[in-house]
C-alpha cells in the first residue's frame, strides 16, 4: 500500500512538473483555437453562449489542468462530454500552446443585471455573510475577480471571474455543492449558500471587470 501510494504521489509531481516545464507557444495556440476552440469559446475566448466559459485572459495553466481533466476523463460536469472529444488529439503540448494563447487575449466586459439582487451579490463578493460563514469571494479571486496566481506562480491559481457567464458560475457552485466536482475549498463555501445568493453572486461576478 506505502509503495503505491508513493507511486501515485510521484506520478503526480511528474504530472506537475511537466506542466511547469511546458511552454506555450502563442502562435500555434492561436491556430489551435481557431481550429477547434472558437466554435465554443470564440476565437478570442469571450463566449458569447453561457454553458460555455469565457478564456480571455485565464491563467494559462488553470486552463492547462482543467482542459487536461476533461480529456483524462477527471472532470465530467457541464461540457465536459462534449468537450473531451474535441481535446482527445491534442498534446500536453497543444494544450500548452492554446493556453497560452488564450491567456494573452483581452476580456470583454460583461454586465450585471440590475433586476437581480446585485446589492447582495457585491456584499458577497466582497465581504462574504458573516453569519453563514460564507468568506468574500474577492479574498481569492481578487478585487475584480482577475483571479490571484497561487504560491506566486499560476500553477495553483484561483482562477478569473470577472465577466464570466452568470450561468455558467452558478452551474459550477452546483457542482461543487453536490461533490460533483471537486475542490475542498469551494464545495464548503458553495454548500453554505443558497440558490438566491448563488445568483446574486454570480450575477455580481458577470459584470465585474
Amino acid at each position: 500500500m506505502k509503495r503505491f501510494t508513493l507511486l501515485a504521489l510521484t506520478a503526480l509531481a511528474a504530472g506537475s512538473a511537466l506542466a511547469a516545464e511546458l511552454k506555450g507557444d502563442v502562435a500555434k495556440g492561436k491556430e489551435i483555437a481557431t481550429n477547434v476552440c472558437a466554435a465554443c469559446h470564440a476565437a478570442d475566448g469571450n463566449s458569447g453562449i453561457a454553458m460555455y466559459p469565457k478564456l480571455s485572459a485565464q491563467f494559462s495553466n488553470y486552463i492547462f489542468h482543467q482542459t487536461k481533466d476533461i480529456k483524462d476523463g477527471k472532470r465530467t460536469t457541464g461540457a465536459a462530454a462534449s468537450m473531451a472529444p474535441m481535446v482527445m488529439g491534442l498534446s500536453d503540448q497543444d494544450i500548452a500552446d492554446v493556453s497560452a494563447f488564450y491567456a494573452k487575449q483581452f476580456p470583454k466586459q460583461g454586465e450585471t443585471n440590475p433586476k437581480e439582487n446585485p446589492e447582495l451579490g457585491a456584499r458577497i463578493f466582497r465581504g462574504g455573510l458573516a453569519d453563514k460563514k460564507i468568506p468574500a469571494c474577492m479574498a481569492c479571486h481578487g478585487p475584480n475577480g482577475a483571479g490571484i496566481p497561487g504560491g506566486g506562480t499560476d500553477i495553483l491559481a484561483y482562477p478569473r471571474l470577472g465577466g464570466q457567464h452568470k450561468a455558467y458560475v452558478v452551474e459550477q457552485l452546483k457542482a461543487y455543492q453536490s461533490g460533483r466536482r471537486e475542490n475542498a475549498i469551494m464545495a464548503d463555501v458553495a454548500k453554505r449558500m443558497s440558490d438566491e445568493e448563488m445568483n446574486a453572486v454570480a450575477n455580481f461576478i458577470q459584470g465585474l471587470h
